[in-house]
């Protein structure tokens, strides 16, 4: 079968199209999937149940408003296009994710104020918002909601919560001018979800400032920059996906902190009785007002007790639980139609099995328990060709650079680690001295091929010389590189290699969670011992918390690698803007706090700081020729990463690959897998059904 894939442009610039065919054990195309008969596509529309028949049934007892008055006005109901057919009402999605899945699965539901449009062409369109747009400079922008929405409990849902959610809830202490209170000020407070997003303010004369939100009425609010923003929408649904929250709910978990004394609605609380609030209402114990505010900031859909815009809601606070079921239930509330006017979502509920063990979820994907599930290439050939009968194989684009590899910390507070991690030379060795042949037949069954840290073929950024750059294997090569850069080294077997100047070993140290540990134990091992030829000593240690590690500058090798379909849209995944990636540590930290050194980030050199520059002039970048310099800026973002190779990559990013049962419906085929397009928030959810 062969599909067209829209990958993604740069700020609506440019738009790349491949082909892709698959060749799994069963695939069927959009025509054949659309010859089972589901009794919707040849029947009278105007007859079908404008709601779900659980809800239908609620109303007719009392216990839940019309349908009427559960979505917003007529002309302002979100009516989608139909994926492939109209569905019917009915049925459960049941797949799986392990205990730590807020990410996983919270695309599914996911429901930003815009949201990238399916074709992955990179462009935002509005979703929550009924419209936005800018004016000439961009440095204002109207964003209009749509009158009569509700939250999942009922509640209207205005201006007011996005104001909220800003000014309380995103934005750190700010002076008069709206810039940023020093980390080191008295006064300074950081952002309730401990989280500044850069969506909200502009670089002007080398200092930072934030938006400033007004609201209109209670369906339309202004966003003002001090410089042009045109890049805003995109930003935010890259960035800050939600920019709302239920201010009736949270008004009792966030403290306020800014002097504001005439709003009867926003109690004022301090930080100790927020805690107590959300420890009650939510059920959980967090031991700290900070704790606190990223757990409800960020993952607030884990939780029944918080209203939602999400097309299913929880139904437990159980996502954690292994050996349980995770149940998302329809949204009675939910905003959206289908093409005929029939609420949304189709199915009841999606159900998610929550299990850590992988050989466990592969025995139970063969069953034929899951009719949705995202395969690990390394369960791929034995559940799909166990499944062929029953379930169909559905192929993605994925913006993984590479499939296995590592980075090393160029910020190491050991300084002797830091100078051999960011000398070239070393990462070099350290990528010629592994087999790839090797991995390729022991990981993945030959499936794939060896590749060095980069953007798969068919994506932006694809560049065959850089895929291959450093993918040799030559382990004599590798000793006369580091005969340089290190101590002298005998070849004993059971030593290592000193670091230059040292009596240390050269050790990459792998700090990693539990869950990936076991998903690679194998590439560890082998590692280890290909690294014992060159004298390079490899060690693991379990940590439960590394994305802890990564902020405070305490990793030393991470797996975590760059990815993306465009550093314009996810830039913080390719450049050290923010403290967020193991492969660029404090760099990014400096940069987040203003390039400040103050509160641990380190000042970036040479290339580094490059990167840094290229995405300033993205996005400081205005006129009538912002496409072109915006284009160029993000070659030369691939073209550093090309020549410095900043972590090592060993085989080409395999497709993303979706068992979906033959129940399944509306599931569609050849879409970009990315975080910057909310990974399976683009199939919508909303809009599958089951066939019974």
């Amino acid at each position: 079968m062969f599909k067209k894939i829209c990958t993604f442009m740069l700020v609506c610039i440019m738009t790349i199209s491949m082909i892709g065919c698959s060749s799994t054990p069963k695939e069927t195309t959009s025509d054949e999937e659309n010859d089972v008969d589901t009794n919707i596509s040849n029947s009278d529309t105007t007859e079908l149940q404008k709601e779900a028949p659980m809800l239908a049934e609620k109303v007719k007892a009392g216990e839940l408003p019309s349908l009427e008055y559960r979505l917003p006005i007529t002309e302002d109901v979100m009516v989608e296009s139909d994926i492939e057919e109209l569905g019917i009402y009915g049925g459960n999605i049941v797949t799986t994710t392990h205990d730590h899945a807020h990410w996983t699965w919270g695309p599914y539901t996911e429901q930003s104020m815009f949201r990238f449009k399916q074709d992955g062409s990179g462009e935002v369109e509005p979703n929550v918002c009924k419209d936005f747009h800018a004016n000439e400079d961009s440095t204002v922008w109207t964003i209009e909601l749509r009158e009569g929405m509700k939250w999942s409990d009922g509640e209207p849902f205005t201006a007011d919560d996005v104001l909220f959610y800003y000014n309380h809830m995103s934005t750190p202490a700010l002076n008069a001018d709206r810039t940023p209170v020093n980390v080191g000020d008295e006064n300074y407070y950081n952002a309730f979800t401990s989280k500044p997003y850069r969506c909200y303010y502009v670089i002007k004369d080398e200092k930072n400032y934030w938006a400033e939100f007004e609201k209109v009425d209670d369906y339309e609010l202004t966003i003002t920059f001090a410089a042009p923003k045109p890049n805003f929408p995109e930003a935010v649904a890259v960035d800050n996906k939600w920019m709302f929250a239920p201010k009736h709910v949270y008004k009792d978990f966030v403290a306020r902190k800014d002097g504001v004394t005439d709003d009867e609605t926003f109690p004022l609380i301090t930080e100790e009785e927020a805690l107590a609030n959300a420890n009650k209402t939510l059920e959980k114990q967090w031991d700290s007002y900070t704790t606190m505010g990223k757990g409800v900031g960020y993952y607030n859909w884990d939780y029944y007790q918080i209203p939602q815009l999400r097309s299913f809601i929880a139904t437990k606070n159980n996502w954690d639980k292994v050996g349980e079921t995770y149940e998302l239930v329809r949204n009675p509330y939910f905003w959206k139609t289908d093409s005929e006017g029939r609420q949304l979502p189709y199915v009841d509920s999606i159900k998610i099995q929550i299990i850590n063990e992988l050989d466990q979820v592969t025995l139970k994907a063969v069953a034929g328990e899951f009719n949705f599930l995202l395969m690990k290439p390394e369960q791929y050939s034995t559940i799909a060709s166990s499944t062929k009968d029953t379930h169909r194989v559905s192929k993605w684009s994925d913006v993984t650079w590479a499939q296995f590899g590592f980075c090393l910390n160029p910020t190491h507070k050991d300084l002797d680690k830091r100078k051999l991690y960011q000398d070239k030379r070393f990462r070099q060795a350290l990528s010629i001295a592994v087999d790839r042949n090797l991995l390729n037949s022991t990981l993945a069954n030959n499936q794939l091929e060896p590749w060095q840290l980069s953007p798969a073929k068919g994506m932006l950024g694809y560049d065959e010389e850089w895929s291959k750059k450093w993918t040799e294997y030559d382990v004599e090569k590798a000793n006369k590189i580091l005969d340089d850069i290190t101590e002298p080294w005998v070849g004993k077997q059971g030593t290592y290699r000193k670091m230059k100047g040292t009596d240390k070993e050269v050790e990459l140290l792998f700090y990693i969670s539990e869950d990936k540990m076991k998903e690679n134990a194998e590439f560890l091992s082998l590692l280890q011992s290909a690294y014992k030829k060159i004298g390079v000593k490899v060690s693991s240690k379990i940590e439960a918390d590394i994305s802890k590690m990564d902020l405070a500058n305490d990793h030393d090798t991470s797996i975590r690698l760059p990815y993306g379909a465009t550093p314009v849209l996810r830039p913080d995944s390719m450049v050290p803007m923010r403290n967020y990636e193991a492969w660029y540590g404090a760099y990014g930290k400096w940069y987040e706090d203003n390039k400040s050194e103050v509160n641990g980030g380190i000042e970036p050199t040479g290339d580094m700081l490059e990167l840094v520059k290229a995405y300033e002039n993205i996005i400081t970048a205005t006129g009538t020729d912002r496409n072109k310099v915006v284009s160029e800026t993000a070659q030369k973002i691939y073209d550093l990463h090309k020549e410095n190779i900043w972590g090592i990559g060993f085989l080409s990013p395999a497709p993303a690959r979706f068992l979906i049962g033959n129940d399944l419906k509306n599931y569609p085929d050849g879409l970009v897998l990315a975080d910057e397009f909310r990974f399976e928030n683009l199939a919508r959810f909303e809009q599958a059904y089951i066939v019974k």
